[in-house]
């Protein structure tokens, strides 16, 4: 199936990049992608025509994002459509799932599941759809008009499909997603759903209002009800209403809600018309609705634009940095190929030898980037006495954690590649050389690249880790994390930085762990089978407070559980829930610092979620023994942990 994608954008250029590069990142990239400049004052066509061919870009004044999406069709050959906004992002098996869809049902329309994405302090997170769930019984169009649907960026039209509803309306002034596609819902188009896929919808940061802000403008309500005046004309001539009639009922009440919080009262009352004339003048409606207008009210008044009070932040966010050059060229003519970004606190003998393992790669043009994390030890000094050109000393004005200091790096850096070292971590001969093939034959696609390693323990013992997992690790990294120790042994993509955020600095522990996650949605990982890194896990010396967070046990599980609470419906969707369970449980029977009680818990509720799973109820079983006794039995396991495939000792198998 070849399918074509129309991107309109006016002024966009802040995030299009971003969005381009989720459609070239797809498993099953499409065959056209037309980007319709609509009059706009910024570098959005020149950010577009940066991806080369693989980018067609139509320049004009359209006059709204309808019109240029009818001016983009034109311009397609595919049998498949799908309309983005030009700050949308598609999981990677966005078009593969719904091509699929359309496969077997060639005139329909396919949807996936969608979330909100969002700015949280340095962070891009997904949130749940800001729509109710569809109601049992409802048709697609009874639900759309009672307020269920999804956004362009997770719909694809077959050509018949398109073709039957009429096309965009370049008069409908919001809303026009609704209307193009509740205009083929009642002209008998199939909407079918797919069982994979996420699109995430953009909510604009800083106080910016979209174009769904402006649905409670007097021209947006207005625009909303000739949308529902004519979509009921068009079914009563179908001789449909009966079936549409409470839903449409319901839609006219909406409005006239959304009129009244506005004080829109000649709109209310028209709105109020055809609520009376779908028949939706019943006594309990008129409570629901009195109760949906007071949230509404704040709803209205949330989406109001934010002044803007001139503040400039104290620190560069990731998420601010310039755009990823589209085909991986360098930011600057004079910018390095790698930024390596080495977080530091108080570490100084440390700090060296990690400065060293690092200046004696064989990679020559790089920049390494040593921030202070507020050091009471003169790291000055040592940088001075070193004496490299490409280091630079960037000093957090207060102590703010790995992650912020991190976060720092990642904003101050130049390179089109970002590497990090734990200043307690060393890297071996050839690691970065390495990567840098790696990357580069994985293509743009592959957003991180990480290396096997060495671990060492205060006993003397090394144990080596070689990676496995590569390409689409979504539905892994959601109850396991593939990179393991591997902070030190990562090389991400700057473009990757820029749509995820950075690291989150609220959490107390595995922060890296959900940096990665949030990266694995819309980017490959690439490995490099050898142990390129030496991660050291000794204990400090008597008298030495203890300052490796991956040792604070309650934070890391107090960490985990805020892990789950941000991915546990999309693990849910994917079936793996259970296994972030068992995940968790085997953390607590392992650890000196777990708790029984705990683990039989998250045990517990892993079974719920896959009572068919045997190995879950043996983990029970040994979670229940005594604590001395599981003591004894546990070396016995560890052993035999060595010998069997792991998915049978942590449960990563599809069970």
């Amino acid at each position: 199936m070849q399918v074509s994608v129309v991107i309109p954008v006016h002024n966009g250029a802040r995030f299009l990049a971003q969005t381009l590069r989720t459609l070239l990142n797809q498993t099953a990239p499409p065959a056209q992608i037309v980007v319709v400049d609509d009059g706009s004052d910024d570098d959005s066509a020149a950010v577009a025509r940066g991806f080369g061919p693989a980018v067609e870009v139509i320049r004009g004044r359209f006059g709204g994002a309808a019109a240029a999406r009818v001016a983009g069709v034109e311009r397609t050959a595919g049998d498949a459509l799908m309309f983005l906004d030009a700050d949308d992002l598609l999981g990677m098996d966005v078009l593969e799932a719904l091509g699929g869809v359309l496969a077997r049902h060639p005139d329909a329309i396919a949807c996936c599941d969608w979330m909100r994405y969002e700015r949280i302090g340095r962070t891009w997170q997904a949130r749940p759809a800001s729509c109710p769930p569809r109601r049992p019984g409802q048709t697609p169009l009874q639900a759309w008009l009672t307020g269920w649907y999804h956004p362009p960026c997770a719909v694809l039209w077959s050509r018949a499909a398109y073709d039957r509803s009429g096309g965009w309306d370049p008069a409908v002034l919001v809303n026009n997603d609704g209307d193009v596609t509740m205009r083929a819902l009642a002209a008998g188009v199939d909407l079918v759903q797919s069982a994979r896929g996420t699109s995430y919808y953009r909510r604009l940061p800083d106080g910016a209002v979209s174009l769904s802000g402006r649905r409670f403008t007097a021209d947006g309500l207005a625009s909303r009800l000739a949308v529902l005046d004519r979509l009921s004309a068009r079914l009563d001539g179908a001789g449909r209403a009966d079936a549409t009639r409470r839903a449409l009922a319901e839609a006219y009440g909406n409005v006239a809600g959304d009129a009244d919080a506005a004080g829109e009262a000649r709109l209310a009352a028209r709105a109020r018309e055809g609520d009376a004339r779908h028949g939706g003048t019943r006594a309990w409606d008129w409570r629901r609705r009195r109760a949906d207008r007071l949230r509404r009210r704040d709803r209205v008044r949330l989406l109001q634009p934010v002044p803007s009070t001139g503040a400039v932040p104290s620190e560069p966010a990731a998420a601010d940095a310039p755009p990823d050059p589209p085909r991986d060229g360098n930011p600057s003519p004079d910018a390095p190929r790698v930024s390596v970004v080495v977080p530091t606190y108080n570490r100084t003998a440390l700090l060296e030898r990690a400065l060293a393992s690092v200046l004696s790669q064989d990679v020559a043009d790089i920049e390494i980037l040593v921030i202070d994390d507020a050091s009471t030890e003169d790291i000055a000094a040592l940088l001075d006495r070193i004496g490299d050109p490409r280091i630079r000393h960037i000093r957090q004005p207060r102590n703010g954690g790995v992650a912020a200091a991190r976060n720092r790096g990642m904003a101050e850096a130049r390179a089109p590649l970002i590497a990090f070292l734990d200043s307690d971590d060393e890297w071996l001969a050839g690691k970065l050389s390495a990567q840098l093939r790696a990357m580069q034959d994985a293509g743009p696609r592959a957003g991180l690249c990480y290396t096997g390693l060495v671990e060492k323990g205060s006993d003397g013992a090394s144990t080596v880790s070689i990676p496995t997992d590569r390409g689409d690790v979504w539905r892994q990294m959601m109850y396991r994390n593939v990179v393991h120790y591997g902070t030190s042994s990562t090389m991400v993509r700057r473009g990757a930085i820029e749509i995820v955020g950075g690291f989150d600095e609220t959490l107390p522990a595995i922060e890296d762990y959900d940096f990665w996650t949030r990266i694995a949605r819309f980017f490959a990982f690439e490995p490099v089978p050898e142990a390129l890194m030496i991660y050291h896990d000794e204990a400090p010396a008597e008298g030495v407070p203890e300052d490796k967070r991956s040792r604070d046990f309650d934070a890391n599980m107090a960490a985990r559980r805020m892990f789950t609470d941000r991915y546990g419906d999309e693990a849910v969707r994917a079936g793996v829930l259970h296994l972030s369970h068992l995940d968790n449980a085997r953390r607590h029977l392992e650890s000196p610092a777990g708790h029984q009680r705990r683990a039989v818990v998250l045990l517990i509720k892993a079974i719920r979620r896959a009572p068919g799973a045997p190995r879950l109820y043996a983990w029970l079983a040994f979670a229940l023994l005594p604590r001395p006794l599981r003591a004894r039995v546990f070396p016995a396991l560890a052993r035999l942990r060595t010998r069997l495939p792991s998915r049978l000792w942590t449960g990563t198998d599809k069970a």
